[in-house]
């Protein structure tokens, strides 16, 4: 495959795969294992097999280089192809490059099938224009796609670097619902978990799992053995009922807070309170109170924020696309104010 997509590039540039040095990919505990773009291992998903069709796929993943390259080819190979009615194709299928600084990084395109009449959905490439000066590149890989590789070609006369690192040498890691995976987002840059991404130059796993974040038991004895900087407890909007919640959320927390003593959790409940603010009450009294044993109990690195707070005062309906999933504009303003929050630990861990 690799030698067959090399053959076919224009011969003034040169060919790599995604896995080739000092290419690095975040955000994928499998590929540093076993080259494999999905998010969760396979005995996993054979202890939850509702998770398979979500694990395979490569959602908050990223590749990073450097490059001093005046064209970019980059070319994305999927196993599947996703229309999701609540996104674009853009924002299903396909992925987002920023170049500079991660802080201040600059979009310049997506690479994404199209759909059209006698195009193919599983190959799709793009060639960008760089300044030709040594600059970070950072591709964010597709919310719902299975990803069989990403190749990137440059100038023949162009040469690829080590990145710039993350502040965070362990990443965060979030567990939560569809809103975790990136919601609605318009493409997948826009999710609330790449604005954190950028805003703090942070390194992040998302196991965000559309209707499926259950907290089932093995999930947390999972997410509780995985090496991290920070864990985000988000799966409030998977869970049937407050009862539900009752009988799981606490349970999901101590079982993560029993193999990680000192690790910074940050507890959060959904955002679209506004559409039903009696169940909304209900089951944040219950999320609340984990975090409230919590500190009874002497903790002093666990965190609350209230979902109602995360859509602000201002056009709050405009913040989602179906009464329940954030846009670009609620992602952003969720990434805000978790960012008050998270700030203050990555910058800890950053020192």
């Amino acid at each position: 495959m690799y030698n067959y997509y090399k053959k076919i590039l224009e011969a003034a540039m040169k060919l790599f795969s995604c896995s080739d040095y000092p290419i690095e990919v975040h955000g994928l505990v499998n590929f540093q294992k076993s080259g494999s773009f999905e998010r969760l291992p396979e005995e996993i998903m054979q202890k939850l097999p509702n998770l398979r069709q979500f694990g395979s796929r490569s959602t908050g993943g990223r590749i990073t280089f450097k490059t001093d390259t005046k064209k970019l080819y980059l070319k994305l190979v999927s196993k599947t192809f996703i229309r999701d009615v609540g996104t674009t194709q853009i924002g299903s299928s396909g992925i987002d490059v920023y170049i500079g600084d991660r802080k201040k990084g600059i979009f310049i395109g997506s690479v994404y099938p199209t759909g059209a009449k006698n195009t193919d959905p599983l190959n799709s490439e793009s060639t960008f224009s760089l300044p030709g000066e040594i600059t970070d590149v950072t591709v964010f890989m597709p919310k719902n796609e299975i990803i069989e590789n990403i190749f990137i070609g440059i100038d023949d006369d162009a040469s690829l670097f080590s990145p710039t690192p993350y502040v965070n040498e362990l990443p965060v890691v979030f567990y939560g619902s569809s809103i975790t995976e990136g919601g609605s987002a318009g493409r997948c840059g826009n999710a609330y978990t790449s604005f954190l991404s950028r805003h703090l130059n942070m390194d992040y796993i998302n196991f965000g799992f559309s209707g499926s974040a259950k907290g089932e038991t093995e999930m947390a004895e999972y997410i509780a053995s995985l090496p991290m900087s920070v864990f985000v407890l988000d799966y409030d909007h998977n869970a049937p009922d407050e009862k539900f919640l009752e009988n799981t959320h606490e349970r999901f927390f101590k079982t993560v807070r029993e193999k990680n003593p000192d690790l910074p959790i940050i507890i959060m409940t959904m955002p679209d309170y506004m559409y039903d603010e009696k169940t909304c009450g209900k089951r944040t009294a219950v999320i609340r109170k984990t975090y409230e044993n919590a500190i009874k109990n002497g903790d002093k690195n666990v965190y609350f924020i209230d979902g109602k707070t995360f859509f602000g005062d201002d056009d709050v309906f405009a913040c989602t696309v179906d009464k329940i999933h954030p846009n670009d504009l609620g992602c952003y303003r969720m990434a805000k104010v978790i960012e008050k929050t998270l700030s203050p630990l990555i910058e800890k861990i950053g020192r």
